[in-house]
């Protein structure tokens, strides 16, 4: 049986490399008996707008880690106060992130063999 990995990044997309290294590392799970999960809360949710782009930085490109999410059916979640907080409301669709509440968090940690602060 296969553990589930949530990989919890509350840092921006920008100044830091945890958005990055989340969606490297859960991608790089594939290859081993493990079902990785990202959720993105706090400044982590910025990552979703639209505009963002982190390939100008030089990280991984939105367009890849979008083509990897849909080949590996990768969730993706987001915290739904956040995005109104830090004022991403042109969610990029090609994450397919289901957006929680914060209230639904502790479940959603329940649902997880581990739980990986980023």
């Amino acid at each position: 049986m296969s553990k589930k990995v949530l990989f919890v990044v509350y840092q921006s997309p920008v100044g830091s490399i945890w958005v990055n290294e989340a969606f490297r590392t859960a991608f790089g799970m594939y290859g081993e008996d493990v079902e990785p999960s990202i959720l993105l809360m706090s400044e982590g949710v910025v990552a979703l707008a639209r505009e963002c782009k982190p390939e100008k930085l030089g990280l991984l490109s939105v367009k890849m880690v979008q083509r990897y999410v849909k080949r590996y059916g990768t969730p993706v979640y987001a915290v739904g106060e956040d995005l109104d907080t830090y004022g991403v409301r042109d969610v990029d669709e090609g994450f397919s992130a289901q957006i929680i509440r914060k209230d639904e968090l502790p479940e959603l940690f329940r649902q997880h063999d581990y739980v990986i602060f980023m």
